[in-house]
């Protein structure tokens, strides 16, 4: 994995010495020397080191170094210059609270009489606070015996001698305010006076922004005004019989002697049990009568800590060592059995196969015989319905697939006059074609499809073959504009067209993905344009004075063209230009992930025809659209589909499951359908069929299939794609929570968004992937069993079973 990059303030210049006594007069040389940057932690520990020592600041300034001018700090340096605690010491110290320091190097001024060395902290967030920063160091003072002339944020450190990595992994800073607030709670007898809040904190964009399916439990300190219903209200427990449903608590009140991190986890749970926490440090006192037990006051004090904080539960299966808590989420679901259980509500009866086809018939007829334009007709229909074989007869229309291979296979199957748009070219001069994929990932088809004119030309190119090559690519899309014949082709090349001549167009399979795309680009690239094209620096400097979050692209005061024309793209690998076209934006640290929501073409008659079209997302997006739906998606399946809903099987609990081979001798030789970075655990997954790419394949046609895992998707697509219809919401105030929802007539667990549009574009999303991977199998016209292995429940599914297996 890539190491994460950290915000700080090194010396352009080297300092192998320390200045001080009549040499103090060349610190403003350091001071003057001190520049803005960013380093990973492998990085930073090379470069403290001599003969080219730099110093530092784990501080971010507003121009000149000083307290004043300090906006934040995600590095602080904790320096030992007394020779009064060693290295091991200090770290024990972190170890209790499962906290591993990052660096620690000794110093110029070490030697074997008086050990001097410097531990360095790197944290996943900032600390933007003075009041924070300046309470987390006294109270660092409190339990270190450090330098007190080196705890401002805007302190300089020289570099070092020797340097040690003990760790890549960035310290959640909610974990380290955690370890803080325990000690001050622990040094005040146990009051809870003084503790930082972490409200006082302004908290960045951390990296669940890429996965919602991780959680340390130490995420943040959450408002319990979102907790879930279930867990309001007073929950008692039978401790003599529900204890047995949850491994942890009932070894806890048997006398086992838990870690910090599993007091802190369990006691995150029992604070919404009635009576809870009292009888956690009634047992913990109990046992340490006995002598079986030695909790210290820092322990007691975490459980003062959590009464006083607003910690959600924390995950069971994230603290406990114990095999049998490894579904569990928190206590009080654990002992009211919600876990895997879904309650069927209201159910739609479903269809018969005949009759649903016979509705479809006529209503597609009628909508190919009016004359209806600027309207998106949108047909909700099962898998294995015969979409595809109906298109192959439509004259004189576009038709779009998702993919060339599904083109050129659906082109050996029509039964009128059609043409093909050609496959992406390759040439036999390489070099020719990876410019021309370059030039497509940085954003400028236009000039992609300039140099193939030129290559047909031969204005770039002498080699014949590739003159040929080109000739025939344009001469194939060319005929695609004979009126008279119907043309497949692709959504990608039908949703970036500015010409298409046929009056009706059919997306064969939904299209989302290629009418809203999501693209990264880095501050970089932006910057390397700017070098080049003086007007992008105003977009540059703008980009940097943003604080991560999510916004409105704003029009940029820049001549696209003109941009494009004057620079150079060597060097930049990110999809640059196109962001400028872009509707709103993610600002991560140095990445920019944004979203470009395109129109559906203006005077046609659009038609789509997909099982896992998520209705509710075009209507928010396209508000304005004339849409007009038939859904019959809810129809009888020949085959039979079971669910077992007792796990999420999501990628990180897949990845930690020990129990996996358990689930293999279950699966037995099924074709299983899993995650892309999941099938090398599964003998007979397929390795070319995965979550997000099932679309349109036959190949598993009436075989016996098991679906094994719940895909969320990274939660920036959740968040652009909710900017972009509207919704209103903030990143940082946008959790998930394990809840209990409704939906498509279940009540079920899951763990999902707490805003409910968000919400609906999660569930939406998730259901597309796993009706995709479904209808791989043909269920409704082949007798097949397919299993899913998911907690998340589908109107598919025929039988549910919610009991623990494997």
């Amino acid at each position: 994995m890539e190491e994460k990059r950290y915000k700080l303030s090194v010396t352009k210049d080297v300092f192998n010495i320390k200045f001080e006594g009549p040499t103090k007069i060349y610190f403003g040389r350091v001071d003057n020397s001190l520049r803005t940057t960013e380093k990973t932690i492998t990085e930073f520990s090379q470069l403290i080191l001599r003969p080219y020592a730099h110093s530092w600041s784990g501080g971010v300034f507003n121009g000149k170094r000083s307290k004043a001018s300090w906006l934040e700090s995600s590095v602080i340096g904790l320096d030992f210059d007394k020779g009064l605690q060693t290295v091991e010491e200090v770290y024990n110290k972190f170890k209790e609270f499962d906290i591993t320091p990052n660096v620690w190097y000794t110093t110029f001024g070490d030697s074997p009489e008086l050990r001097k060395f410097r531990v360095v902290l790197f944290f996943d967030q900032s600390i933007k606070g003075h009041k924070v920063y300046d309470k987390i160091m006294k109270k660092l003072e409190q339990f270190f015996i450090i330098d007190t002339a080196c705890k401002d944020e805007s302190r300089i450190f020289y570099g070092g001698i020797s340097s040690y990595i003990t760790s890549t992994v960035p310290i959640s800073l909610s974990k380290f305010l955690v370890f803080t607030n325990v000690k001050i709670i622990s040094k005040d007898n146990g009051l809870p006076r003084g503790i930082i809040k972490l409200k006082e904190n302004s908290a960045l964009i951390s990296q669940s922004l890429y996965n919602n399916y991780s959680d340390d439990g130490f995420k943040a300190e959450n408002s319990t005004s979102s907790l879930p219903s279930y867990l309001s209200g007073r929950n008692l427990i039978n401790w003599d019989e529900d204890r047995k449903k949850v491994k942890i608590l009932d070894e806890f009140l048997s006398g086992a002697w838990l870690t910090h991190p599993e007091i802190f986890g369990l006691a995150s749970n029992l604070k919404y049990v009635e009576g809870g926490l009292k009888k956690m440090r009634n047992t913990m006192k109990h046992f340490n009568d006995l002598g079986r037990t030695g909790y210290t006051d820092d322990n007691y004090s975490t459980v003062t800590y959590i009464r006083n904080s607003n910690y959600k539960p924390q995950l069971i299966h994230s603290f406990s060592p114990y095999d049998e808590d490894e579904d569990l989420y928190d206590i009080v679901s654990a002992i009211k059995n919600v876990t895997g259980f879904i309650k069927i509500l209201d159910q739609p009866a479903k269809m018969k196969l005949e009759p649903a086809k016979k509705i479809f018939e006529k209503n597609f007829n009628e909508v190919l015989n009016n004359s209806e334009t600027d309207t998106v007709y949108i047909y909700a229909l099962p898998t294995a319905f015969g979409i595809t074989h109906k298109i192959t007869g439509v004259e004189k229309v576009i038709i779009a697939l998702p993919t060339n291979a599904l083109k050129n296979e659906v082109g050996g199957r029509m039964s009128v006059d059609y043409t093909l748009t050609p496959d992406s070219i390759v040439f036999s001069d390489s070099s020719i074609t990876k410019r021309i994929g370059h030039l497509y990932d940085v954003g400028l088809p236009n000039k992609a499809m300039g140099l193939i004119r030129a290559i047909a030309d031969g204005r770039y190119s002498s080699n014949q073959d590739d003159k040929n090559s080109a000739i025939n690519y344009i001469l194939q899309l060319e005929a695609c504009g004979n009126l008279d014949k119907s043309v497949l082709t692709t959504h990608s090349r039908v949703t970036n067209s500015d010409s298409l001549p046929h009056e009706t167009i059919i997306f064969d399979e939904d299209p989302l993905s290629d009418l809203v795309e999501i693209k990264k680009t880095t501050i970089d690239d932006i910057s390397h344009l700017f070098f080049q094209y003086e007007p992008d620096k105003n977009v540059r400097d703008y980009l940097v004075s943003l604080s991560n979050a999510i916004y409105d692209t704003p029009n940029f005061p820049i001549d696209l063209d003109e941009m494009i024309e004057k620079c150079s793209i060597a060097g930049i690998e990110s999809n640059v230009f196109s962001f400028f076209k872009s509707d709103c934006f993610i600002k991560f640290n140095e990445q920019i992930h944004y979203i470009i929501k395109k129109p559906f073409p203006i005077g046609k008659k659009v038609i789509i025809m997909s099982a896992t079209i998520p209705i509710e997302i075009y209507k928010k997006l396209y508000p304005e659209t004339n849409f007009k739906i038939l859904d019959i998606r809810n129809v009888e399946q020949f085959g039979h589909i079971k669910q077992y809903t007792y796990r999420s099987f999501s990628r990180d609990s897949l990845m930690n499951y020990k129990k996996v081979d358990n689930l293999i001798s279950k699966i037995g030789n099924s074709k299983v359908i899993t995650f892309k970075g999941h099938v090398d655990l599964f003998p007979t997954a397929e390795k070319e069929i995965y979550f997000g790419n099932c679309s349109g394949s036959d190949k598993l046609k009436g075989q016996n299939i098991t679906i094994v895992g719940t895909p969320h998707k990274s939660n920036i697509m959740y968040f652009l794609l909710g900017k972009a219809m509207g919704v209103d919401f903030e990143i940082n105030k946008s959790p998930m929570s394990y809840q209990k929802i409704q939906r498509n007539g279940f009540e079920f667990m899951f763990k999902c968004f707490d805003n409910e549009q968000l919400r609906m574009i999660q569930l939406s999303l998730i259901e597309s992937d796993q009706i995709q991977a479904i209808g791989r199998g043909r269920a409704l016209i082949e007798p097949c069993f397919i299993n899913v292995y998911s907690n998340f429940p589908l109107l598919l599914t025929d039988e549910f079973d919610m009991d623990k297996i494997c």
